[in-house]
């Protein structure tokens, strides 16, 4: 465990909404487990809300935000941004900063869900890699009881 206090923040949902005055609503969050009554399903869409965080006088030098699907000991990119251009001139206008926040947003649309998995959003530094919190994607069929009603 890294002792840097740049950390990832992520919110896995159903949708992402932009209101007025550049406010976000996520719609139908997840918090760590996704669940489905079987598969294959298809999801409209999956939404992740990515906010990378570093302190002022630690600016990321190199960036890039992977969405990745692990299934054992595999894995496999299901979005990579690539190198993100880092805007210096966004340090100058706010003076009164005290962290660097790189915000995005990723919609998976549709997104199938074929067999239990995970989720997770990784960032790739300069120097080290940073993960945020997983979706873990179970089948839980219905019970007896949640079919009769």
């Amino acid at each position: 465990m890294s002792s840097s206090p740049r950390h990832l923040e992520v919110i896995y949902c159903d949708d992402i909404r932009e209101e007025v005055g550049h406010k976000f609503s996520y719609m139908g969050v997840y918090v760590g487990e996704l669940t489905v009554p079987a598969a294959p399903v298809l999801l409209s869409k999956l939404c992740i809300a990515v906010r990378a965080v570093t302190d002022l006088d630690d600016p990321f030098e190199l960036l890039e935000v992977r969405v990745v699907k692990i299934k054992g000991e595999d894995q496999t990119d299901l979005i990579s941004t690539g190198h993100l251009p880092l805007p210096t001139d966004m340090l100058e206008r706010n003076k009164d900063a005290t962290r660097i926040v790189a915000q995005m947003t990723f919609m998976l649309s549709p997104f199938q869900i074929d067999e239990e998995t995970t989720i997770q959003v990784k960032a790739i530094t300069e120097r080290e890699e940073l993960r945020g919190m997983i979706l873990r994607i179970r089948i839980v069929p219905p019970t007896a009881s949640q079919t009769t009603h």
